[in-house]
């Protein structure tokens, strides 16, 4: 394997060491890498091949945790912008990449040079990703702004399975990140202030982006063409991406390896017919060399103008040194260029390692040049005419790319299509050989004759609106969700995808590919947890909100209300955070859904489970409400033809055995699911001496009528109105006698929730408190006559083992 693949052993060890490094995040010394080079040197001369790989092994995995330690380091948190956390200032410094321009506002990093509190002024450091929440500026790369800003550094909620979005900002070197409301509140004080040769590039991008505004009113044309054009996807329609998402042909709006080669391929063939026309030309020069050679810039170009993204430079990479090879007329393995174009970009950034675009594009690459051919050859003796092969070939490859990504994109979006293998039968042809074409010529068209380019991309739109119409046609297909795939899914599959590529015995890739399999079948196959007849509530920290996860004795699952954002953020919060808790669970279906009312902070989250979860039943109170989000959440659970139940005052249900669901308020009258907090269902689950009190938003009139109506004791508090002081009063404490109370809160939100009066009527009844803003997501497991509660572990214990052992390690080692 090392003579054949010189690159599998440096590629494998340093992706491992940065995975280490991000796992781990301990302090690690670049001395380290350099005392291994010099062993390596020494190693040289006694030519003893297993001792040369083991040290080359570990010299290159120090070097990815060597790296990348410096960014993870904890050492180094709040010592610039980042120490101003919570705090509105006045800020100033450099813009550092391409402004992303959003739908309604725009996105940039600003290198923080100033900072001004009050009268004081001082210099600061750290970068910030700033999001200008309306409105857009003519900011570039290398300007000088001030704006006023309140910095942030995001935090973890504490939730199962979720997004690291802080360590995630840090591997890009952002440290926190500030919302402006308006552009017009941003100053450019110096423009250029930095000189940077990327300024002239994205002045070219940016002026070409608003040319392609100005010729293409209908938004989901004009973000389509924009993201195939220019590499901007952010413009592209929420409905338009999820579309394009559900048909499994999101992949075509991303500028990856099929643009690069197929902008290049286009090149060549009009570069070689003009020289053609050129006789005294085609005399002096190898014109089919020279054409080759000529692509190298092109395609720089192109990968600085689209935005660099990873997938861009893989597919740059690759294929230059694939032109490199026939320009020297060389054969090159396909395989080897893939290795090396990811072994250029870690060590460029081991940080991009942790990049989905770049994973997904890895990977599917890799499972296209091993699974394709295996693919086709069972069928391959029946293919005789050239348009059969072509057929076959392109649906092995489709079907390869989304077998090679299938754990990754299921571990990431718990979804996964197969209409894909099929739909760029369609899409392909009309987006990637016709729209990228087309757009990508009307780029420097705009500058010389833009009459015509503006002619080219009104056909360019007519052909992104059929493939629109065809993509929102066949998205309405049912994908593969509800399905968690996790890390041992993602290993498993590079491993097999590693056993087809490297191992060249035909009986061993055998023997060892079957078990890989097996392996897989088996991890899924594999029972879970015996039912141990215990319920179990789990109150989920969704930030400023309210959802508690309910699995009772007999494996049935309950979810009481959903979170949400406050405020529209063009974020779906079930997306983010609520559906990947749930996955992170191991929660296959919701047999019952419950809305205590519909304030965004409680149904936020629910429109997205009901699209990705089977749902059984769907309780809320009599009427209906306004909004987008719970129309989505009706037409969700319509559509997979889930009972309603409208509950009342006085309802008593039997969820499942020894458990009982009694409706102690809910609205009256006609005008019910109203915006009042006091119209939250109130909700008492009992199990044999055990219950716990749901409160919803609740407030003191509802608590002075459960008095007046004789309620009695309860073992557990989910106290009303996430600790409000116009909730949770002394007399209700005093009747109800809580053992514990649990407050959802988001941590350092802006209505100082919970209040201090509240908190302090808790503690003198002698509960015991527990905050998800300060622990994070609380569980608590009772059989109905004893229980026990506590914060939920969400950290894997083998890593959090190894993290213990490697930082008192390291700490022996200074």
């Amino acid at each position: 394997m090392i003579p054949e693949r010189p690159l599998v052993i440096p590629l494998a060890f340093l992706a491992a060491g940065s995975l280490a490094e991000y796992l781990l995040a301990i302090p690690f010394s670049r001395l380290i890498p350099v005392v291994l080079l010099v062993l390596l040197v020494f190693a040289l001369p006694f030519r003893k091949q297993v001792l040369f790989s083991c040290l080359l092994a570990l010299f290159w995995m120090s070097w990815g945790m060597a790296a990348l330690a410096p960014r993870l380091d904890i050492r180094n948190v709040r010592t610039g912008i980042s120490g101003y956390e919570g705090k509105q200032l006045l800020v100033e410094g450099i813009v550092v990449r391409r402004p992303a321009i959003l739908p309604e506002g725009e996105r940039l990093v600003l290198q923080v040079e100033r900072v001004f509190a009050g009268s004081a002024e001082s210099l600061s450091s750290g970068s910030l990703l700033l999001t200008i929440a309306k409105g857009h500026g003519s900011w570039l790369t290398g300007d000088r702004i001030r704006c006023p800003v309140k910095v942030r550094v995001p935090q973890l909620l504490g939730l199962p399975g979720e997004f690291d979005y802080g360590r995630y900002l840090t591997l890009r070197g952002i440290e926190a990140t500030g919302w402006i409301p308006d552009a017009e509140s941003v100053v450019l004080m110096r423009g250029a202030a930095r000189a940077s040769w990327q300024r002239s590039i994205d002045s070219l991008a940016m002026r070409s982006q608003e040319f392609i505004r100005q010729c293409l009113p209908d938004s989901a044309q004009r973000g389509v063409v924009l993201a195939l054009a220019t590499g901007n996807q952010q413009e592209v329609p929420p409905d338009v991406a999820a579309a394009y998402t559900r048909a499994g042909v999101t992949h075509i709006l991303s500028v990856s390896g099929f643009h690069v080669g197929v902008v290049t391929a286009v090149w060549v063939i009009m570069l070689r017919w003009l020289m053609l026309r050129w006789e005294w030309l085609a005399l002096q020069l190898d014109l089919r060399r020279a054409a080759l050679l000529s692509t190298l810039p092109v395609m720089l170009l192109y990968l600085v103008f689209t935005g660099g993204a990873p997938a861009t430079a893989r597919s740059v990479f690759m294929v230059a040194a694939v032109v490199l090879a026939a320009w020297s007329e060389r054969e090159i393995d396909l395989l080897d260029a893939l290795l090396l174009a990811a072994f250029v970009l870690l060590l460029q950034d081991p940080a991009v390692l942790f990049n989905l675009s770049f994973q997904l594009s890895f990977l599917s690459l890799w499972g296209l040049l091993v699974l394709t051919p295996l693919l086709i050859k069972p069928v391959e003796h029946l293919l005789k005419q050239e348009w059969q092969r072509m057929t076959v070939l392109f649906f092995a490859a489709s079907l390869a790319a989304v077998l090679a990504t299938m754990a990754p994109v299921l571990a990431s979006f718990h979804q996964v299509s197969f209409t894909g293998i099929a739909a760029n039968l369609v899409v392909v042809p009309l987006l990637g050989y016709g729209a990228t074409v087309l757009a990508t010529m009307a780029v420097p068209l705009s500058f010389f004759m833009p009459s015509f380019a503006a002619l080219v991309l009104m056909f360019t739109g007519w052909l992104v609106q059929l493939s629109n119409t065809f993509v929102q046609w066949i998205a309405r297909v049912p994908v593969l969700h509800s399905f968690s795939a996790g890390s041992t899914d993602v290993v498993i599959t590079i491993a097999l995808l590693a056993v087809l590529g490297f191992v060249h015995g035909r009986r061993t890739r055998m023997y060892a590919g079957s078990l890989l399999l097996v392996a897989l079948v088996l991890v899924h196959l594999w029972p879970g947890p015996a039912l141990d007849g215990k319920l179990r509530m789990t109150f989920l920290s969704v930030g400023q909100g309210d959802a508690t996860l309910i699995q009772l004795p007999d494996g049935r699952t309950m979810l009481v209300d959903g979170g949400g954002y406050l405020r529209d953020t063009g974020r779906d919060f079930g997306e983010r955070y609520l559906v990947p808790a749930l996955h992170g669970l191991s929660v296959k279906q919701i047999d019952i859904m419950v809305l205590s009312h519909p304030h965004p902070d409680h149904l936020g989250g629910l429109p997205a489970v009901a699209e990705q979860f089977k749902v059984g039943e769907y309780w809320q109170a009599k009427g209906s409400a306004q909004g987008a989000d719970y129309q989505r959440l009706i037409n969700a659970l319509a559509h997979q033809k889930t009972t309603t139940r409208i509950l009342q005052q006085g309802d008593r249900l039997q969820v499942g055995e020894g458990v009982l669901v009694s409706v102690l308020s809910s609205p009256q009258g006609e005008q019910s699911l109203k915006t009042d907090n006091d119209d939250s269902l109130v909700l008492q689950l009992q199990q044999a001496g055990f219950s716990a009190l749901m409160m919803g938003d609740a407030g003191f009139p509802v608590e002075e009528m459960l008095l007046s109506q004789g309620i009695g004791p309860a073992t557990v508090l989910k106290v009303g109105h996430h600790g409000s002081k116009t909730a949770t009063g002394e007399s209700f404490l005093r009747r109800i006698k809580p053992n514990v109370a649990v407050v959802s809160v988001g941590a350092g939100n802006s209505f100082g929730l919970p209040a201090d009066e509240t908190l302090d009527k808790i503690r003198h009844q002698g509960a015991v408190l527990y905050r998800t803003d300060q622990q994070g997501t609380i569980q608590l497991l009772s059989d109905g006559h004893t229980y026990t509660v506590g914060p939920l572990v969400t950290e894997n214990g083998l890593v959090r083992a190894i993290r213990r052992f490697a930082l008192t390690a390291s700490n022996q080692l200074r």
